[in-house]
């Protein structure tokens, strides 16, 4: 045992039968695969070292929170199902971070990924699954250890799904995806036009601005997506080019997802850090989501560093570009915070409803890429 680790140990009471090496090992598993974006800054001994939550939390008073995207609430769910881990490290890593949450005491909010699933197949899937993942979130910690640790290839445990109420609509339409899916339509218009890669975005934040609403999280995917230099831009909009344009648009919503459980990350960690003693851990494994959010906090959060994103966005983009950017993005954000800004006001009560309408129609009439 290290010396940093016995000082800790003399100051923190853990139960005798707390299993420190299995935590310890599963977060070296964690760190490799590296899934969770934080929305803080991680202490020095690292981001899922349980030093670091223990000292938060019983010195500090910090409750985390981790918020699993779509493909991470689904893995959990389906480990308390008695899915086998062998051959899908997913699952095995799915397993990990379960382990982790419950040894750290961190909180599952799995909200947007259910009305995700609603969204697409109903509330009945969706009760059904999460009350799964209820299931999965209760199971013995030292269980899943051992899966996620290789020692046994499904929970050794019968788990039996919770009774989810059924007045619980998850299906219920969301304003918040409502607003993203618009703004995923208007990008892949605007990639039908002839017009250089920086103006599309610049043409997009104009847009936002002027006749809809301005989105970080949005702001900065369309940032990543346009970009002409190899920019991880491949799974943001599935079968765009397919000659099945409803296909096309099902790809169209799955990205407003992503972005909504961006702009839901941000929207908690802004606005719900309770004077710091929140925070969230953002969990996914699609490497393009990662990305975005920790563009968003490591580089577009930090108002003190204004040359940290144009370096950023340069790997994809010129220097000037990335610059112009840049500026168009911190030009907007002043501006519709400035005093003298009004919040728009949809002009009818069928606004939103024919916004998508039309950018859908559009989409539909665009003829796909060779």
């Amino acid at each position: 045992m290290s010396e940093e680790q016995e000082e800790l140990n003399a100051d923190l009471w853990l139960p005798s039968d707390f299993p420190m090496e299995d935590l310890l090992e599963t977060c070296q598993l964690l760190a490799e695969a590296d899934v969770c974006v934080p929305g803080y800054v991680p202490p020095p001994v690292g981001l899922y070292h349980p030093h670091g939550f223990f000292y938060e939390q019983d010195f500090e008073g910090i409750q985390t929170w981790l918020l699993p995207d779509r493909n991470v609430a689904s893995r959990l769910a389906q480990l308390a199902q008695g899915a086998a881990v062998r051959g899908d490290q997913q699952l095995r890593i799915a397993a990990g971070l379960l382990a982790f949450s419950q040894c750290l005491h961190i909180e599952a909010e799995p909200s947007i990924a259910f009305h995700e699933l609603a969204h697409k197949q109903g509330n009945e899937e969706a009760w059904a699954e999460l009350g799964w993942f209820h299931a999965a979130n209760n199971a013995v910690s030292q269980d899943l250890l051992d899966l996620a640790l290789g020692r046994q290839d499904v929970l050794s445990v019968r788990y039996e799904a919770h009774v989810v109420n059924p007045r619980l609509d998850l299906a219920r339409p969301l304003r918040r995806w409502n607003r993203n899916y618009i703004i995923a339509l208007k990008m892949l218009e605007l990639e039908q036009l002839s017009l250089l890669p920086v103006d599309r975005v610049l043409r997009l934040f104009e847009w936002m601005r002027d006749d809809f609403i301005f989105g970080g999280p949005a702001a900065l995917m369309a940032s990543v997506y346009f970009a002409p230099n190899s920019p991880p831009k491949r799974r943001v909009f599935k079968d765009k080019n397919s000659l099945d344009r409803e296909a096309a648009i099902a790809g169209v919503r799955n990205a407003a997802w992503d972005l909504t459980h961006l702009s839901d990350f941000v929207r908690r960690v802004n606005e719900e850090g309770n004077e710091g003693k929140t925070r969230y851990l953002f969990a996914s494994f699609d490497k393009h989501l990662r990305k975005i959010a920790k563009l968003l906090f490591d580089l577009g959060a930090d108002q003190s560093r204004d040359e940290a994103l144009p370096e950023a966005l340069s790997q994809w983009w010129s220097i000037s570009d990335a610059q112009r950017i840049v500026t168009a993005m911190h030009d907007h954000l002043y501006h519709i915070k400035s005093p003298q800004w009004k919040a728009k006001l949809a002009p009818r009560r069928d606004f939103i409803r024919e916004l998508i309408r039309g950018g859908e129609d559009r989409l539909r009439g665009a003829k796909p890429a060779a």
